[in-house]
Formats: structure tokens, sequence, C-alpha cells
């Protein structure tokens, strides 16, 4: 069944009340008083018609005519609806918005059936087609999430006859989206078409994520929609939110932002909220997310192909930090990208600093490399920023090791350079302290490399006197914050050092000859005695346990206030137990090996493993002292090459103890194989002359 439904003025009507608000309005500038008047007395007279009847029977009644149209059985509804025309006050019911989902016009609208919606507009007051539920959705938004093209475009021919002249295609809900924001998550190309061509405005607007409908296009993944949006005349300049041309990067559809440009450079260029353009985000993005470890690597230096005279400006452009794209590059690590950009960008970003500073401020070791040996790049090492500092200043500031080891190494760093606060990288780096091991390291490696800088002495007066009271600060910063963690942790670790050491001169691996023993001499005496892994143990043990307890009294005398004193006693202990660790650790490893000659693969296994560590650890203590420094690389050599020396020399004679302990278990087992016949007695008399210290010493190594 058809119903023609026209809702025009003769329908609607003007009262009184209207009238004499149009006559008000001197020159007509008061348009929105009018609309006003026209939905406060629409809703006032419905809510007049709802008093006069009983709510709980509206709801009822209004509940049953919903039920009726969500069986979208056109008879059925036509048949209500006729029942309820009749009945007293029948508006109330019609125009009831209290539903679950809203008016009965949203409910209509849900079915997607044209027929169905034209029989309710027949009955319901025409503001309702603009009324919003509990989501702010209109019966157009309802109509678009259900893909319902005839219903959206009655409601939109509907809408144009309405008195306050509202526009639905621009009304948002609670997320912020218009009728076009759901046409495009809907993936409807031909609702999006419609509604483009009633009204473009909305195309430029950004939902509560701050995302237009190009930009949603870019989510979906559709290429009919996006085609649709793209071939539309826009003003980029007038899109609000995320910019399309950075979601397609994001996205990796490289093919799309070849597109945009084509189409619109303006577009091309949009910037984010941060002032960044394409190529900020795609030298961002050089490489997979570290979260996706499986996916192969999408390199988006494709993006900077499109790198054309015409966008060449963007890759000279400034974000809000002042960083150009080849900064970002740099901060990133992307060597690629720098080589690509060097050609078109400068090199200056807004804090005055280069590639090189970037690249050491974030520890970018590759990056850093590449522009040290670049021709030009290189040149660089020694220039300011605007605040004075190097990037050998930087990389202290932010205590990278692993690029202050090639700064330091190459022979044109200027290690002593002033910044605008008197500061030289290993001020910066005594300033900061070094309470985190990267901290620790950046302050090894400036200490080792750096000399006091002379040219503060020739600055103007009160520069001295600036100069003066850091230093003097931060001297007494250092003596009251470290010194006394400092004091309590050596002293504890030289306790600990000479405790067992002292312990283990009592109680020396083999133990001592007892009371039986053939001789007195021998009594009390170490089993092991002539043992030379059992020798260099006592050796090892004895200098550990001698160093670890001068240590301890120059910490003591650390307890007092003369700073002198302090300082002096902090040096002797670090030297004492920079002594006395590798020490303890070499009488460890002779130890357990002197006791271990009758098993020799267990033997061989912990004397390779324990030296592996012995070197470790040389290195590391040496490396307090002397790490990377160009005056004390051959020192360095030379200690290492005494250790290696040392443990090959070991190793020597732990090969010939095992040699030994081996023949001497031969020997035992033909003896015992022997018959009593006297031999024995022999064999005793043998062993008990070995033991005595007979056993033949091995070869002068």
């Amino acid at each position: 069944m058809d119903v023609k439904l026209s809702i025009g003025e003769e329908e609607v009507g003007m009262d009184a009340s209207i009238q004499e608000l149009v006559q008000k309005d001197e020159g007509g500038a008061s348009l929105n008083m009018l609309d006003d008047g026209m939905d406060s007395m629409e809703e006032e007279k419905t809510a007049q018609t709802a008093e006069q009847q009983d709510p709980a029977e509206v709801y009822a009644a209004a509940r049953k005519l919903a039920d009726v149209i969500e069986g979208a059985n056109v008879e059925d509804i036509i048949s209500t609806i006729e029942t309820l025309a009749h009945q007293t006050h029948s508006s109330a019911i019609f125009n009831f918005r209290g539903l679950p989902r809203g008016s009965l016009l949203h409910i209509a609208a849900a079915t997607g059936k044209s027929d169905i919606l034209r029989l309710l507009l027949d009955h319901v007051d025409a503001h309702l087609i603009a009324a919003q539920d509990d989501w702010g959705n209109t019966p157009l938004h309802i109509a678009t999430k259900a893909k319902a093209l005839g219903v959206t475009g009655m409601l939109i021919h509907r809408a144009r006859d309405l008195p306050n002249g509202k526009n639905i295609l621009r009304i948002k809900n609670k997320h912020g989206n218009t009728a076009l924001h759901e046409a495009v998550l809907t993936r409807d190309v031909g609702l999006v078409s419609h509604l483009l061509r009633e009204d473009l405005e909305p195309m430029y607007w950004k939902n509560v994520h701050q995302k237009s409908p190009l930009y949603l296009a870019l989510e979906t993944d559709n290429s009919e929609i996006l085609e649709v949006l793209i071939s539309n005349s826009l003003e980029p300049s007038r899109i609000e939110g995320l910019p399309p041309v950075q979601g397609a990067i994001v996205r990796r559809n490289y093919g799309l932002a070849a597109r945009i440009l084509k189409k619109d450079v303006k577009l091309f260029a949009m910037t984010d909220s941060s002032g960044g353009n394409v190529f900020h985000l795609a030298a961002c993005m050089n490489r997979h997310r570290q979260w996706e470890p499986l996916r192969p690597r999408t390199n988006h230096a494709r993006l900077f192909e499109l790198i054309r005279p015409e966008t060449e400006y963007l890759a000279r452009e400034r974000d809000t930090s002042g960083d150009l794209p080849i900064h970002i590059a740099s901060k990133m690590g992307y060597v690629d990208l720098i080589e690509k950009l060097l050609p078109v960008s400068p090199l200056l970003n807004g804090q005055g600093q280069t590639v090189l500073h970037v690249a050491a401020k974030y520890g970018r070791t590759q990056a850093l490399r590449y522009i040290l040996r670049h021709p030009k790049l290189g040149m660089l090492i020694n220039e300011s920023d605007h605040a004075g500092n190097t990037a050998l200043h930087l990389a202290a500031m932010h205590s990278q090791p692993t690029t202050l080891i090639p700064l330091v190494l190459d022979e044109r760093i200027s290690l002593n350079h002033l910044n605008h606060e008197c500061m030289t990288a290993l001020d910066i780096a005594l300033d900061r302290g070094s309470s985190t091991f990267r901290q620790f390291l950046a302050y090894v490696l400036l200490v080792s490399t750096s000399a006091v800088s002379m040219d503060i002495l020739v600055l103007r007066p009160e520069a001295r006197n600036e100069a003066f009271s850091i230093v003097q600060s931060r001297e007494k910063k250092l003596d009251l914050d470290l010194v006394k963690e400092v004091i309590n942790c050596r002293l504890v670790v030289a306790t600990l050092v000479a405790t067992v050491t002292f312990a283990a001169g009592f109680a020396v691996p083999g133990g001592f000859n007892g009371t039986d023993a053939a001789s007195r001499d021998y009594r009390g005496i170490a089993t092991m005695l002539d043992n030379r892994m059992f020798q260099a143990f006592a050796i090892c043990n004895t200098v550990a346990m001698f160093c670890s307890i001068t240590s301890v009294i120059n910490l003591i005398w650390a307890q007092t206030k003369d700073i002198d004193l302090v300082r002096s006693a902090l040096s002797n202990s670090e030297a004492l137990l920079t002594i006395a660790l590798p020490a303890m650790s070499v009488a460890f490893l002779t130890g357990v090996i002197s006791t271990l000659g009758k098993l020799p693969w267990l033997a061989n296994t912990i004397f390779y493993l324990g030296l592996v560590f012995v070197l470790i650890i040389t290195v590391a203590i040496l490396s307090r002292y002397f790490f990377f420094s160009r005056r004390n690389l051959r020192l360095i050599r030379l200690l290492l090459s005494w250790n290696i020396r040392a443990s090959i020399y070991f190793w020597r004679v732990k090969a010939y103890i095992l040699d030994d302990s081996e023949e001497d278990g031969k020997a035992s087992s033909t003896t015992a194989s022997q018959p009593p016949n006297g031999a024995g007695e022999s064999h005793a008399d043998d062993s008990t002359t070995a033991k005595c210290g007979d056993t033949p010493h091995p070869p002068n190594l």
C-alpha cells in the first residue's frame, strides 16, 4: 500500500505566536530566534499532550507500535497506526521519545524500508526528523548505518522542509560522526556518493578521534570510497584533524600518497599537530615496528622518491620542535635516509644542531660513524649549537657511551671545547654523576681522554667568577652526596676480601700433615707444598689479603672531615682494591686446580673457564683508569700481555702436574697387582719418600 505523504507549510502551519516572533524580528536579523521559538513551541505542545494522558499508557502504546514496526510488516503497521489515530491525543504516542532506541522514527529508519518510514512520517511532528537518541544519533545516522539509501534520501528530502531549516547532514552524534562519517564506516560507496552530492561540508569535519571522513576511508581500506572522496575538489586548509596523507603513510599505502600528490600538492603537504609533514613521519618510520618482529622489513624510503622540484621545500620545513626530516632520520639512525635528504636539506635545526649532534645525543652509533666518515659532514665534529654544545657535549649530557667512543678516538675532536656555561664534556659528565652504569661509562671514557681546559683562565672576569662558582658547587655536591656512599661500599668490599683471604690462608687446599707424619719436620706443613699451583695460590692469597687490609686502613682515615685527606685515602684504597680483586680471583683458581689433578677433564674445564673470567676482571678494573686513552694504550697492551703470559705459565704448570699425577696413578695400580712377596714394602717406602718431598720438580719454565 503506497501512502502519499508530503509535509508542507499548510500541514505544519504557523500559529499566531510564531507570526509575532517574525514581526518582532526587525530587518530579518533574528532568524535563530524564530527557529528556537518554533522548536520550543513544538516540544511544549508535545509535552502538554503527553501530560494529558497516563505516561505508562503512552509508553505501552508506543512500545507496542515499535514492536510492530520492527516486524517490518506493512499491513500490521497500517492497522496499528489507524487504530492509534482514532484514539484521543494520539500524537503523544507517535511523538514519544523515551524508547530504549530513541523515537519511532529511529526504529523505522533502522528497518531500512522506505514505505514503513513514509507511513510513520504522516503522524509525527516534523522536528523529530532531527531528533537525537541517547547516543546522539538522528534517524539519518540510523538509516546510514543500516545502508538504507532510500530511507536516507527520504529523510534528507523531508528535512529540507523543516520550519527551522536545520541541516541534518551536519548533525554530529556523541562520537562526533556525521551521517557521512557513518557512511564511510559502513563501506557503502553509493551512500557516500549520495551524501556528498547533498552536502560537501561534512567532508572537512573531524570526529572526537580527530578523523575526517577521508581519514576514516583509509581505515576501511576501500579503494572505491577513497577514489570517490579524492575526486571532489577539496580545500586542504579546511580539513580538520589528522592529515589523510599521513594516514596513508602509516598504513604503507604509498600508491595513495602518490595519487594525493598528483591530485593536489597542498593536500600532500598537510602537517600534523606537531608541524611535521609526510617526510618527517616517513623518516621516523623507516623500519617495521619493534612489536612486529616477524613482519618483513618495509622500507619507507620509497616515499622519498616523491621528492621532486615541487615537493623539495617539504624537506626543508621544520616541525614545532625545530627538527627537519634529516634530523629525525639521524635521531632514528637511518643512514640511507640521511644520504637521500642531504642534497636537499639544510644542516641546522631550530637549536642550531647538525645531524652529528642529533646522532650523538640519541646514541645512534651507525649514523654517527657514517657522518664522521663523510667528507663534508665529518668537518662538523667541533661545531657548536646555540648553547655552545658540541656533539661530544651532548653525548656526555645524555650519557651515550656508544657514541662517545668514536668521538673521543677521532683525531679531529676538541676534547676541551667550552660551551656557553664554561663547561667541557668532562665537566658535564662530572656534574651528572655516575649513579647509573651508562653515566659511569661516560665518565670513564671522558676522564681518561680529557684534560683540564685552560681557556677558562682567559675569559672575562664575570665568566671566571661564574666558572669558579660552578666548579666549587660541583665539588661541594660531590663531597656531600657521593663520598660517604663510596667509602662505605669500598670498606665493605675490602673487609670481605680480607676476611676471605685470611681464612683461606689457614684452610689451604689439601690440608696439612698430621701428627702421624714420618718426620717431625713435616708435621703441620701443607700436604701440597711442592705443587706449583699451590705455591701460586699462596702468593696470590697473601697479596690479596695485605692489599685489602691496607685498603681498610686507608678507608678508616677517609672517615675524617679533611677533604684532601679523604680524596687521598679514596685514591689509595681504589688502587689497592684494584690489585686485591684480581689476586683473589687467581688464588681461587689456582687453589681449586691444585686439588683436581686426579680428574683432568674437570680441572681443564675449571681452568679455562676461570682464565676467561680473570682476564675479564682484569680488563674491567684497568679500564677504570686507562680505558680508550691514547696516552695509555701502550700500558694497557703491556698489562694485558703480562696477564696472558702469566695465564700461559699457569697452564703449562697445570699440564705438567696433571701428567705427573697420571703417572703416579699408573704406578700405584701396577704395584697393587704384584704378588705379596715383599715388593709392597718397597713401594710403601717409595710412597713415603715421595710424600716427604722427593717428587721431581718440573723443568724451569
